[in-house]
């Protein structure tokens, strides 16, 4: 039997929550909605795939001794990274000896399960507060920073700009959610069976919306829901209203401000 959540965190009982991420192994996030008594509508918007060539990583990883520092921008390059380690025969004892950098607590727990804890978390979850974070310890340094192919620049350049000499192989790719595999969600949309839709990336906020097409309207009739602030950017940047946004970035953070905001309306 689960944890009872925290009284000052209202039930979500009688609501129902669509999650758009995929499940990974350290996502707190559907169990602490189904917790807090939630029906959960599981509707990833996308999943990840291999890197063209694994070349630029494979180089890297055996040369990781070189690097004062690995910066992680998200569990799925941790968990990338560490899978592609692991196949060529290092494993993450060789990730373990550098400082590690993790932009936020989902990322950082995903680190200590396969690695070890990160030397480093900015208090902001974004890319460029982790940049920020950084630039005090990386100038001359080599730093490794493995991304996605579509991956934001702004933890790269951060880090150039700080002097650091950086090396950023692609790690792996996200493949948008099809129309087809949305359904689920635009039908509750449509039929206002939906009380929030969660957001973890704005590569997830982008997927939905172009495979909602002309439904995404649907979106503007429910909460909203942000699990930092460059994925609620790319909401507002759409033209959305983001109704939820924890203050600290992570799956569980996330269930609870939902359940606050659902929590200050009438059922």
């Amino acid at each position: 039997m689960g944890a009872r959540p925290p009284r000052s965190v209202p039930s979500l009982a009688g609501r129902r929550v669509a999650v758009t991420r995929g499940s990974t192994g350290d996502d707190a996030l559907t169990a602490r909605l189904v917790a807090l008594g939630a029906e959960v509508l599981e509707a990833p918007a996308i999943s990840t795939g291999p890197p063209e060539s694994w070349g630029e990583l494979d180089d890297a990883l055996r040369a990781v001794e070189s690097f004062a520092w690995i910066a992680f921008a998200s569990a799925n390059a941790v968990e990338r990274t560490v899978t592609r380690a692991v196949a060529l025969e290092l494993g993450p004892p060789a990730l373990a000896r550098p400082r590690l950098a993790a932009v936020g607590a989902a990322t950082a727990r995903c680190l200590e399960r396969l690695v070890r804890a990160p030397d480093l978390v900015p208090p902001v979850a974004t890319g460029a507060a982790l940049a920020a974070a950084m630039a005090a310890h990386v100038a001359g340094c080599r730093v490794l920073v493995p991304r996605p192919a579509e991956g934001r620049p702004e933890l790269v350049e951060g880090l150039l700009g700080a002097g650091a000499e950086v090396v950023a192989p692609v790690a792996y790719r996200t493949v948008p959610a099809s129309t087809e595999s949305l359904e689920p969600l635009a039908s509750a949309l449509a039929a206002w069976t939906v009380d929030a839709v969660l957001f973890a990336s704005p590569s997830a906020v982008r997927s939905v919306v172009a495979a909602l097409g002309a439904r995404s309207a649907l979106l503007g009739t429910t909460v909203l829901a942000a699990i930092g602030p460059t994925t609620a950017a790319e909401l507002r940047a759409l033209g959305f209203e983001v109704g939820a946004q924890p203050g600290v970035s992570s799956g569980a953070a996330l269930a609870d401000a939902v359940a606050a905001r659902l929590g200050l309306r009438a059922p």
